[in-house]
């Protein structure tokens, strides 16, 4: 058996699997990992670039509209939202990376939302007018300090402003501020590399952690709803709302196949370097397919309403295992990739 030289670098927060580096390649190629290393970082900077610039452009669509005289449209505001959540999508499901950036993810985001978290949150603060400003705001539950409690005052039957009242807009900005000071935290601690100081090994483990814990974040949000065969639980789709959760996992997908390119640095080029020319086209070709096959359909929601809905659903999840199983299992064999299982396992 190869002995395991690297130390666990972290813990896949929905997998609960552990990556290590083996030296079952005494000529591992250190320059593209290096290299690899250098093109990750350089894309996770990149998506938090674009995902504070979404966010401050929200807030400012969102005060324009609240204007008196303000001409824009409430679709207008809900697109710049979705312009939002789309650059939210690269970065959703980490657990590499920045700590801090990492751990405001929840604030971000809070998915699933198995119990309505949200909308009743949502309700209790519209009661409560002395809550509408940022400071109260980023003191509240995750559920309604992020996208998702954006969403609910953009999108839902229930909220006034989402019917043209203007009269709760001191809350929405507040929301819409506090997400904007959380994006420009995690661009900020993506100005530094966080992997710097690792080995190529070290490297290795956690890129094919990061990779893997963000296709385990999307596998959810497909089998969620999804639940047992035939009782689907459409609700727990992401963004239901606004419906948009199909569209929103296609993003996921496109962002998981740069990632894995690296700018023709990543784990492609690495297979390719190990002359397994059969496997990278494989993946590559895996990739393509769930992109190019993706519903054109926008909402999770609708489609689980129908027998045929649901088959079409299952079929895209099936490609999104079928990602999982070569990244996993072929390519995790192919580079000396060892996958290992925490103590807390089905905690």
């Amino acid at each position: 058996m190869f002995r395991i030289i690297a130390a666990v670098i972290s813990v896949g927060v929905l997998s609960g699997a552990v990556y290590y580096a083996s030296s079952t390649d005494s000529t591992y190629k250190g320059i593209v990992a290096s290299n690899g290393q250098q093109q990750v970082y350089q894309l996770e900077k990149q998506f938090s670039l674009q995902f504070l610039s979404s966010a401050k452009n929200l807030h400012i669509m969102i005060s324009q509209y609240c204007q008196a005289k303000s001409t824009m449209s409430l679709d207008q505001v809900q697109s710049a939202w979705l312009d939002s959540i789309k650059a939210w999508m690269p970065l959703q499901g980490q657990a590499k990376g920045p700590k801090e950036a990492v751990s405001l993810g929840w604030n971000i985001q809070f998915w699933p939302d198995k119990k309505n978290i949200t909308g009743r949150k949502m309700e209790q603060i519209l009661q409560d007018k002395a809550l509408w400003n940022s400071k109260s705001i980023a003191e509240q539950s995750v559920t309604v300090q992020g996208v998702g409690g954006l969403e609910w005052l953009l999108f839902d039957a229930q909220s006034e402003f989402s019917k043209g009242d203007k009269s709760s807009c001191p809350l929405v900005l507040a929301v819409s501020e506090n997400v904007e000071h959380n994006a420009a935290i995690i661009d900020q601690q993506w100005q530094v590399n966080p992997w710097a100081s690792y080995d190529d090994q070290q490297w290795q483990a956690e890129y094919f952690g990061l990779l893997m814990n963000q296709l385990d974040f999307l596998l959810q949000k497909m089998s969620r709803p999804l639940a047992k065969i035939g009782h689907p639980r459409p609700y727990f789709s992401e963004a239901w709302r606004s419906k948009q959760s199909l569209m929103l996992m296609k993003v996921n997908v496109e962002a998981l196949r740069k990632l894995y390119l690296a700018k023709g640095n990543g784990l492609d080029a690495q297979l390719r370097q190990h002359e397994n020319m059969d496997l990278a086209n494989r993946l590559l070709a895996q990739f393509d397919l769930t992109i190019s096959t993706w519903p054109r359909e926008t909402s999770l929601f609708e489609m689980l309403q129908t027998k045929e809905g649901y088959k079409q659903a299952l079929v895209q999840y099936n490609k999104l295992e079928r990602l999982k199983y070569l990244i996993h299992d072929e390519v995790a064999v192919e580079l000396g990739i060892v996958v290992g299982f925490n103590s807390t396992d089905g905690d």
